[in-house]
């Protein structure tokens, strides 16, 4: 399957299982969302950063939003118009970002 394939409604709801802090949302397209909350503007920006690090790595840029005790997250490929593998391949390595942040 190529990273740019669009999945099936099937498929996603299999993949979204697999995930714990995820949600589709329907707009223009499918699309992850999550929303993962701080203490702190700090420790949102500092997660935010993290996040900024995996989705260039992985050459997939997200849609973040920073506000005082959270982030939001919207993911989905845009030139696929909808959700892809490499979707759901970024929304793991976020949700382990979010077990691995030592926010001290």
């Amino acid at each position: 399957m190529s990273d740019k394939e669009v999945l099936s409604e099937d498929e996603i709801t299999e993949k979204l299982g697999e995930l714990r802090i995820w949600g589709v949302e329907s707009l223009d397209q499918d699309r992850l969302v999550c929303r993962v909350e701080f203490d702190n503007y700090r420790d949102a920006v500092f997660f935010a950063s993290g996040v900024f690090s995996l989705a260039e790595k992985q050459f997939h840029h997200p849609e973040v939003k920073v506000e005082y005790g959270a982030v939001s997250i919207d993911l989905y490929t845009h030139d696929a118009e909808g959700l892809t593998e490499k979707d759901f391949e970024l929304a793991e390595k976020i949700e382990e970002l979010v077990g691995d942040t030592d926010w001290s």
